[in-house]
């Protein structure tokens, strides 16, 4: 089997010199992709020296997760005279943000020293993929830029938003640590850094089992790029590539969003294709499995994780994306790129309708609800598609009392109308307590 690499040469596009050696070849092609086949914005995958302030640790605010490897842990955090320091990037790309945090730093009596410790690499947006050089732990970090890929330039990454996706993300691991998600996996962001006074924040996002797997992880705007797509789908002997796609992207990202909705009450504020990776074996064929990133843009519906024992995260989650009574059941894999030649708009519809029939499907899986109930119809925005779920009805009242049930400590409740009638509702629902 040729190499993706070789497979996007041979389909006419034109590559950069690839990203230093010492990269492993999963993250040195997820930097191909994220940078060069990319429909919005071509970017550079060449290695950067990127600077650093090295910021006394007792001026920031600390976020660290015990799930934080080790060595991005000691790739961020040294000491030096005694005292602990966080090595803070600069977005290359930034001319705005870095003199707000310059003046943060002469103010507390820092002088702004840039340092040369990691190098790093692009991606579509804000985040870069750095390389400690002595350990060469690879990871990610997103700071603020006023510069960045894409369609989306001035994005301020918030002290606020730091915290939040700090939260959520532990959230979704400890549900992932009852049982592991069927469908996806996470990039975990296990840690963050916050300047509260100036509202400025680090996040760290960990690439899960890439550096050290055969696999890649394929992001999802790589599949609908006109050549891209056009070049894996071939690889694994497809003719026709909008249905390739369909079959191993936009279904599996059906039944993805599905599972975290119902296990999590988590819906994507902004379901798009820069938030979706899709795994691929060493021989590019897809598992099946879809990688999620950026867990700081969501819905929280109340009644699901307040169940799951998530109620301080509703408490602190901004109101606008706080939902009662309904989840939110959408998807924009074009969103915000463009239609590859061998996509029609007729068959991105029928992907709304297949995207849907997954949800369905792994939905009832997940709560128990028969498909019937839980239907309903979706409407196109843009290149969104979305539909609105009715979380108020009996069926969802049971689920629910079934997620309390299963939380460590929880005292079984009683239910208050005849069993019988609970089994005509839903057969599957083994394991609540009978009167």
């Amino acid at each position: 089997m040729k190499s993706l690499l070789a497979a996007y040469l041979a389909f006419g596009l034109t590559t950069l010199s690839g990203p230093a050696l010492a990269l492993t070849p999963s993250v040195q092609e997820l930097i191909t992709n994220e940078t060069r086949s990319n429909g919005v914005a071509l970017r550079s995958d060449q290695m950067k020296s990127i600077e650093n302030f090295e910021i006394p640790m007792r001026i920031l605010t600390p976020d660290l997760s015990d799930r934080i490897p080790p060595e991005v842990r000691d790739s961020l955090i040294f000491e030096k005279n005694g005292e602990k320091f966080v090595r803070w990037i600069i977005n290359p790309e930034d001319t705005k943000w870095r003199l707000r945090l310059e003046k943060f730093l002469r103010d507390k009596g820092v002088w702004p020293v840039r340092h040369h410790y990691f190098t790093g690499y692009q991606t579509a947006s804000r985040s870069y993929i750095v390389e400690d050089p002595k350990s060469h732990a690879q990871f990610s970090l997103k700071v603020s830029t006023n510069v960045t890929g894409g369609k989306w330039t001035d994005k301020k990454q918030t002290a606020a938003d730091a915290g939040d996706v700090r939260r959520a993300t532990d959230y979704v691991f400890a549900e992932a640590a009852k049982e592991p998600f069927k469908n996806f996996v996470v990039m975990d962001e296990p840690a963050a850094f916050r300047a509260n006074e100036i509202d400025q924040g680090m996040l760290v996002r960990v690439l899960h089992d890439l550096p050290k797997s055969d696999n890649y992880y394929l992001p999802g705007f790589s599949a609908v790029h006109d050549s891209m797509g056009r070049a894996i789908a071939e690889l694994n002997g497809a003719t026709d590539i909008a249905a390739f796609w369909n079959e191993n992207y936009n279904r599996p990202l059906g039944r993805t969003l599905a599972e975290l909705a119902g296990r999590t009450g988590i819906a994507f504020d902004s379901p798009h294709s820069q938030n979706f990776l899709i795994e691929l074996d060493k021989n590019y064929k897809p598992t099946g499995r879809i990688v999620l990133r950026d867990l700081g843009d969501i819905y929280l519906t109340t009644d699901l994780v307040n169940a799951n024992g998530g109620a301080e995260l509703v408490k602190s989650w901004p109101g606008e994306n706080v939902l009662r009574g309904h989840l939110k059941a959408s998807v924009g894999i074009l969103h915000g790129n463009v239609f590859p030649s061998w996509l029609t708009r007729e068959q991105y519809n029928q992907w709304g309708a297949d995207f849907n029939v997954e949800w369905d499907k792994e939905m009832s899986r997940v709560t128990g609800i028969p498909v019937e109930n839980l239907k309903s119809a979706h409407y196109r925005n843009g290149n969104y598609m979305s539909r609105s779920v009715d979380t108020k009805t009996e069926a969802w009242r049971l689920y629910v009392i079934k997620l309390q049930n299963q939380r460590p400590g929880v005292r079984a409740q009683t239910q208050t109308k005849p069993w019988r009638a609970v089994r005509r509702c839903d057969q599957s629902f083994a394991g609540l307590p009978k009167p």
